[in-house]
């Protein structure tokens, strides 16, 4: 027999005396809870042993206590067995009836384990919050280690930009009126985030939430440019909550702005009491009267999604898109979940009385559907602005290349400045044009080398030369781009062409001896000449969109240079050799037949649709 009919049997006196057992058992329910619950998970006690000391006010706390107590016996049976959603409402109505932290601890736990993180964290702060004092510590403990695991799945949302006194909905779920004192919290993963007010377009927008990161959506509501007049009424007056789609507007009777088309309506008053959703089709410029009949709704259901904007249907009815939660009536149910890109799944659901059913529902991709494959992109011109980085590993030749013992040659530098322009088919392949500046330099110290006196052996020494090759690059490329993900763009593209300039070789630090071992120095020497070089250059690079015509870039290229005219030092121009007279250098070769070279860069895209 139920506890409450038990009272209602007994004197007084056996009431307390019995409630004082149902105490007792419920201490040492805890105190088994905690010696084997796992640590991961607060004990979760039957009562709490506090008693109303007012003694005229017995009989009424004493009944909702014992009907709290028998909904928690029935959470225990549910979370034994793991049932988790059903083991949440009865923790979550034995609060309501009589707030324990034995209740809060359990339906915390619960929701961890259905993956609502975001509600688990914010049970576990009102476990601490509310009953820390009176918490065992072995409780507080493990709540404290549930709290800092959970932080780490739970992201933060922030709503910028909606107009004062829109209503905020995450997942169906009301989380309060713009401007927010603060952030949201919420779980790590997708969601589906609505923002409405009467007279304006609604804001919806799909999310991702990483753990302890922050996302910011501005939803900038647009005032509706034609809209429609919908007057909801209870049938026998009494002031339930207006409930259109997902939103609470007002109590009934209420009248509001719409936008023109289909709206789900429904009913909502304190306990059962509600109506089921209905769909109504408002028109431009004409008031749509609605009244519905409140009754008992003893079942509810909670639908969740996959992907989260799914659009969910209640026995015909559209009540929205992504989780869905509310009460029905009891007995079966058809529920319709449906995505673009997915396959449709319809769900027999069937309710007893006073059940909570939780319906998680993973379409499957539609292979055949077009939303798979996406549509090509319009013809268009691009013009890109490149600007980068030049890094040479060695000029090679005769110089650079000759310094490999005895002798530094650190890498190469210098800088490029490309315009590229062109034209690109909607499949992502283009070609076009390139023109542009180049320069890299090389210094080489302590390179071992001879100067040539006229008629007398070569005279032994060092010196440090700095290459440096400037030139203007002109030539063509090909390049095909394809999407990375839902914003980015990769390229790749292959360049060909010349690069024309002058290529320098500027000696300074010459260390000499003569024949007879007297020891000279040389003042800088400096030749230029001209340079003229093949390239093939492969690049990759990714864009992001500023704008959808305007994209930053960055990526890397790798210029092959091919020399067409291999300069070298002019063995005409004399130099001084000491006591020996007059002399020359060697005829080196200033760089070798192929430069390798890479140039990181950064640029700016436009797209001319």
């Amino acid at each position: 027999m139920p506890l409450f009919l038990l009272r209602r049997a007994q004197p007084e006196r056996h009431l307390r005396a019995r409630c004082r057992c149902l105490v007792a058992a419920g201490l040492l329910l805890a105190a088994a809870n905690a010696a084997t619950a796992a640590p991961a998970e607060p004990a979760l006690p039957a009562a709490e042993p506090a008693l109303p000391a007012a003694e005229p006010a017995l009989p009424a706390v004493l009944s909702a206590r014992e009907m709290a107590v028998d909904h928690f016996a029935k959470a225990r049976a549910f979370y034994d067995r793991r049932e988790w959603s059903r083991a949440l409402a009865e923790y979550l109505a034995a609060r309501q009836l009589y707030a324990s932290w034995a209740a809060t601890s359990g339906a915390a736990v619960c929701l961890k384990q259905l993956g609502r993180h975001d509600e688990a964290l914010e049970m576990f702060e009102e476990l601490l919050r509310t009953f820390g004092p009176r918490l065992p510590v072995a409780a507080k403990e493990a709540a404290q280690r549930q709290l800092d695991e959970l932080r780490q799945l739970v992201g933060i949302l922030e709503v910028d930009g909606a107009e004062p006194g829109a209503l905020i909905a995450i997942d169906g779920r009301h989380r309060g009126e713009a401007p927010l004192p603060g952030p949201l919290r919420l779980t790590s993963g997708s969601h589906w985030v609505r923002v409405f007010k009467e007279g304006f377009e609604p804001f919806e927008q799909r999310i991702e939430v990483a753990g302890d990161r922050l996302v910011r959506v501005r939803a900038r509501l647009r005032p509706l440019a034609r809209m429609g007049r919908l007057r909801v009424m209870e049938k026998e007056g009494r002031p339930l909550a207006v409930v259109v789609d997902g939103s609470v507007m007002a109590t009934a009777p209420w009248e509001g702005l719409l936008a023109p088309g289909e709206h789900t309506v429904a009913l909502r008053g304190a306990g059962r009491l509600g109506s089921p959703p209905v769909q109504v089709d408002v028109e431009v410029d004409r008031t749509v009267p609605l009244t519905l009949s409140a009754e008992e709704l003893a079942a509810s259901l909670r639908v969740e999604p996959v992907p989260v904007n799914a659009t969910v249907a209640i026995d015909g009815v559209t009540v929205g898109r992504g989780v869905w939660e509310g009460r029905l009536r009891a007995g079966a149910h058809r529920v319709e979940v449906a995505a673009p890109g997915f396959l449709p799944e319809s769900r027999r659901v069937v309710l007893a009385r006073d059940q909570i059913e939780v319906a998680s529902v993973t379409l499957d991709r539609d292979p055949s559907s077009p939303f798979w494959r996406r549509p090509a992109r319009p013809a268009r011109f691009v013009v890109e602005a490149v600007t980068g980085a030049v890094l040479v590993p060695s000029f090679g030749g005769g110089v650079a290349g000759a310094c490999i013992r005895g002798c530094e040659a650190p890498l190469g530098t210098g800088g490029s400045a490309v315009l590229q322009a062109g034209y690109e088919l909607g499949m992502g392949l283009g070609l076009g044009v390139t023109a542009g500046y180049f320069t890299a330099s090389q210094r080489v110290h302590g390179r071992n080398t001879e100067v040539t006196p006229v008629g007398l052996p070569p005279n032994q020494g060092t010196v440090d030369d700095r290459l440096a090759l400037r030139a203007v690059l002109l030539g063509g490329w090909l390049s095909f781009a394809s999407p990375l993900g839902e914003r980015v763009q990769l390229h790749f593209r292959l360049g060909a062409g010349t690069i024309a300039g002058a290529l320098l070789d500027e000696r300074t630090n010459g260390a000499f001896r003569t024949g007879d071992g007297a020891s000279y120095e040389l003042a800088p020497f400096v030749q230029k000449h001209p340079a003229f070089f093949f390239h093939v250059t492969p690049e990759v690079r990714i864009g992001l969109p500023v704008s959808r015509q305007l994209q930053l870039t960055a990526g890397i290229a790798f210029p092959v240079l091919v020399d067409l005219r291999r300069p070298a030092w002019d063995t005409s121009q004399a130099v001084p050799a000491g006591a020996d007279g007059r002399g020359t250098f060697a005829k080196e070769r200033l760089a070798g037949a192929v430069l390798l070279t890479v140039a990181p860069g950064i640029g700016v895209r436009y797209e001319l649709y």
